[in-house]
């Protein structure tokens, strides 16, 4: 039986990271902000937030169990599971941890270069997903990285993930167009 490969976003898909964010910014900016609010920002020292973040307040991550669960099932299924993060490559290890921390050893983690960084989180996952062959499933929370990958038409059934719950993307798509 043929196996499946999934791609899996970390940040507030596999792990709420927003409270490591907030907190982070309160520290350097005397603001609470969310990572998407920060993400929007015109504000300088952006990277230096998500640097603090993912090192000193990585702990605040609060886990997807049931969607770590569902991978987990899909492991033992055969399926192979890459955590595709737009994180830069330093900060790997806490990533790895929160990963092992709730028994979750997937394939592969696949972070970005200096490099890399450059380019908008939606365009390097597109380019990395398109890297891998095959029946390939994409999970991740920012409905406009789905549209985007959905514009492009990359060959890959695409899920959207907001808190427990998995909703395919395609469905949801031509059910409103």
């Amino acid at each position: 039986m043929p196996f499946k490969v999934l791609l899996v976003d970390f940040d507030n898909t596999l792990f709420n990271t927003d409270p490591c964010v907030e907190q982070a910014s309160l520290e350097l900016w005397g603001e609470r902000l969310s990572g998407e609010e920060i993400r929007k920002s015109k504000r300088n020292g952006k990277s230096a937030v998500y640097s603090l973040a993912y090192t000193k307040y990585h702990y605040l991550a609060k886990p997807n169990l049931p969607l770590i669960e569902y991978l987990k099932e899909r492991i033992k299924q055969g399926d192979k599971v890459f955590v595709l993060t737009a994180r830069h490559c330093s900060v790997r290890n806490y990533v790895d941890m929160s990963l092992l921390s709730h028994g979750l050893i997937v394939n592969g983690v696949i972070c970005r270069t200096d490099d890399e960084m450059k380019m908008r989180d939606e365009e390097w996952k597109a380019q990395m997903i398109s890297v891998f062959k095959g029946e390939i499933e994409v999970y991740d929370d920012k409905e406009e990285n789905l549209k985007y990958f959905l514009d492009l038409r990359i060959g890959a059934k695409l899920f959207l993930v907001k808190a427990s719950e998995i909703i395919p993307y395609l469905n949801k798509v031509n059910s409103t167009s």
